[in-house]
């Protein structure tokens, strides 16, 4: 073994560099976790920021038996092309946190990152129209009167920062583009 350091010292430098590094990780979290069925719950920022995040979800959609509804419009004020979505499951798949410059912290950023939902079946009823946007890996149109088929769907992630001990939720994404459906919602989409 005396030998093999003898002769090769840059490739031991690189075999231990290596290991360091592989045992250190990268400093980012991708805790997992989740909030609507009960999965393990990240803590410190990670956990602090995934209840955040879900609480600003839960202001956009609502349990129902069959999961979690929002209402839509994806129109305009002048041509309004109203519906229901609803997912199977809204469970948190992970946290990870974004590096935070020297100006970042010194414009009172505290926290940056991201929060993943797992993936769920999703369906819609309504106004006529193309099934989650178009997004979904299969093309479905949704009417009013019956609910579309069920397809697996990956929501995009949630964008959270901590600034000035306040949690701030970027709203522009798919998750919070809804509002909590009522009783006009479920009429015009024709589906409970």
């Amino acid at each position: 073994m005396r030998c093999l350091f003898r002769f090769y010292p840059a490739a031991c430098l690189v075999v231990l560099a290596t290991a360091a590094f592989a045992l250190s990780g990268c400093g980012k979290s991708d805790s997992g976790g989740g909030t609507s069925s009960g999965a393990k719950q990240a803590s410190g920022m990670e956990g602090a920021a995934q209840d955040a995040a879900f609480a600003e979800v839960k202001k956009h959609w609502s349990k129902a038996a069959d999961g979690w509804i929002t209402a839509r419009n994806s129109g305009t004020s002048f041509a309004a092309v109203r519906f229901i979505r609803e997912m199977r499951d809204l469970t948190v798949e992970g946290v990870r946190a974004a590096d935070l410059t020297e100006a970042d912290k010194m414009n009172g950023l505290e926290w940056a990152g991201e929060v993943s939902f797992k993936q769920s079946p999703c369906r819609e009823a309504g106004d006529q129209g193309i099934l989650l946007d178009g997004l979904a890996n299969v093309t479905v149109f949704r009417q009013r009167g019956q609910w579309t088929q069920w397809v697996d769907f990956q929501p995009e992630r949630v964008q959270i920062q901590k600034a000035k001990r306040n949690w701030q939720v970027h709203q522009d994404t798919w998750l919070l583009r809804g509002s909590i459906p009522g009783a006009d919602d479920f009429a015009n989409a024709g589906v409970k």
